[in-house]
């Protein structure tokens, strides 16, 4: 930059922060546009924002590699600060909280600095240039904490799409590579799901001497980079007055100082040229398979939910048809017969024995005594009969009825009255013989003890003879049973209660079967998106993701089943017309 827009720059965005033998050193004002502090993470600007192109380097190193004084080297080489200039650029070193008591190494944070382009730099682009902690070597899972802050930074979106270098900060006499540096390369490997050797670039600090043997350690371990930048920073901050006593060491610092301006001039042409690693297919990619970790999870929950339901639903049928049977054999009405007991008359001539104890009747018709000497007297043609039954009446009515037809009176009449009587009688009585004749078999009334006849216990002479027998009649009576008309109201009421569970456990089933839909196909897009953004060694395949959970619920049959029929649904879904 020229001297009057360096001087612009150092009065509108710098402080002094020491100055010593009219050496000065500025610290840079930087704004910051994004702070994570739960990630430690920081963004800072550095001039007027535009919107040209970022070419980003993320710089990783051991603890006391030099990390932060090669950045401090690259804001005062694309600055242009020349080496006879009395002043240099820094960046500061301490970070201020909210709270102004809380102060904290600017190194504990992963800084990236975004320098903008201003009039006088070399290229035309813009640098963030990403500070990361040093990792020690004796730290347990040092590397692994800081890759995870690292790996957050790249995944989420701190103003780069790219990267456009992995600058691998190391001392030149180094002689042995750590094993958490090994680690850690091949931890941003695994981050960028391809080999970064093609972005990494070796930086020797302190290479003041050959550095050779940092190569050749490099190379030993398959540590894969483009190629080795050797620092040498001492002259950065040097003080080198220009006077008589000091001139051997004013052109021996200006010598290294053009080496190392050297390098990185050869650092930064590199960078110009390089091909970068996108972050955003990355951050794509990570997504996608956080994504795809998300359905998966979400899928086994609707399964598990699916298989319960369904269970929950053929239970629930299952207690609606033992309820249903329930309700068929309930009988909320009975047929009720009532007995009811009555007296029937006998025909002529014939008289029952009735048990009034028992009310029935124990000796149906029985011959009527009154009429044994009519049936004694009585012969075939009932003359007895008339002689015993009819004569008597019939006389003197015979009398009265020849008073009235005969001409005679007195005796005479009297004498034809009873003659005309006797006919009569004669007549009604063989009439009456007639008819009592079949009644001639003996009854038995006198006898006594104990009935048993028609189930009756009672003695004989407790019945009662009369010309009525008694006779039952049964009429039927609908009742109605209270109780069990609860009972079945009680059993509607359940069935009914259980087809409204099962209508509305089907219609959540067949939401669920809608989502386990919705999920399949997620499944598939996610695992299409993942394979289109090619950065993994080996395509993923839904049907093997789906035989991966299976094996993981082998043990519950219902799970399988239906995995198994989603399986079947990604398959169509691959292959619509059923090909291998």
């Amino acid at each position: 930059m020229e001297n009057i827009q360096l001087k612009n720059f150092i009065k509108s965005c710098c402080m002094i922060v020491r100055e010593k033998e009219g050496f000065i050193t500025y610290e840079i004002k930087t704004k910051d546009v994004h702070r994570d502090e739960d990630h430690k993470i920081q963004v800072m600007t550095i001039g007027p924002e535009n919107e040209e192109p970022i070419k980003s380097v993320l710089l990783l190193g051991q603890t006391g590699a030099g990390k932060t004084c090669v950045i401090n080297a690259m804001i005062n080489f694309l600055f242009g600060v020349d080496f006879d200039d009395n002043f240099r650029f820094q960046l500061k070193d301490q970070v201020y909280r909210d709270n102004l008591l809380q102060v904290e190494s600017q190194t504990e944070y992963i800084t990236a600095y975004i320098v903008y382009h201003q009039a006088g730099m070399a290229q035309e682009c813009n640098y963030m240039l990403i500070d990361t902690p040093g990792f020690g070597n004796t730290r347990e899972n040092e590397e692994k904490v800081l890759m995870e802050r690292v790996a957050h930074f790249l995944k989420n979106d701190y103003g780069i799409n790219d990267l456009n270098c992995i600058a691998l900060v190391t001392k030149a006499n180094e002689n042995r590579i750590s094993v958490n540096l090994l680690n850690i390369l091949e931890d941003f490997t695994s981050v960028f799901e391809s080999n970064i050797g093609d972005i990494t670039q070796l930086l020797a600090t302190f290479a003041s001497d050959d550095t050779s043997v940092i190569e050749d350690i490099m190379n030993h371990a398959k540590v894969q980079f483009v190629n080795l930048y050797q620092l040498d920073n001492y002259p950065l901050y040097a003080s080198h007055c220009d006077n008589a006593s000091q001139r051997d060491r004013h052109v021996y610092l200006q010598c290294r100082w053009d080496r190392m301006q050297a390098e990185y001039s050869r650092f930064f042409n590199e960078l110009q040229i390089s091909t970068p690693v996108s972050l955003k297919n990355m951050r794509d990619l990570r997504q996608e398979e956080k994504l795809l970790e998300e359905t998966k999870t979400t899928l086994m929950l609707v399964v598990k939910h699916t298989a319960d339901l369904i269970t929950t639903i053929n239970f629930q049928k299952k207690a609606l048809n033992k309820v249903a049977e329930d309700t068929n054999e309930i009988t909320c009405t009975n047929i009720e017969v009532n007995r009811i007991v009555e007296k029937s008359s006998l025909i002529e001539g014939f008289h029952a024995h009735n048990c009034e104890i028992c009310l029935k009747t124990c000796i149906n018709f029985c011959e009527d005594s009154s009429n044994r000497t009519a049936a004694l007297a009585g012969t075939g043609t009932g003359v007895g009969t008339a002689a015993f039954t009819g004569v008597g009446s019939a006389v003197g009515a015979g009398a009265l009825m020849g008073a009235e037809v005969g001409v005679f009176g007195g005796p005479v009449g009297v004498a034809i009255g009873g003659g005309i009587g006797t006919v009569i009688g004669l007549t009604a009585g063989l009439t009456v013989g007639l008819m009592k004749r079949k009644t001639s078999t003996r009854c038995p009334i006198g006898f006594s003890g104990i009935c048993s006849n028609s189930g009756c216990s009672h003695d004989m002479a407790l019945h009662k003879i009369e010309k009525e027998k008694y006779v039952i009649c049964e009429l039927p009576k609908e009742k109605f049973d209270h109780r069990e008309k609860l009972k079945y109201d009680d059993l509607m009421d359940q069935m009914k209660e259980l087809e409204t569970k099962i209508e509305m456990n089907t219609k959540k089933l067949h939401d669920l079967e809608k989502e386990l839909t919705t999920q399949v196909i997620a499944l598939v897009k996610h695992t299409h998106k993942i394979n289109e953004l090619g950065m993994r060694q080996e395509a993923l395949c839904p049907k093997s993701l789906i035989d991966e959970i299976i094996l993981d619920e082998r043990k519950n049959s219902q799970y399988v089943e239906l995995l198994q029929m989603l399986k079947r649904a990604v398959m169509l879904m691959l292959d619509p017309q059923g090909h291998d």
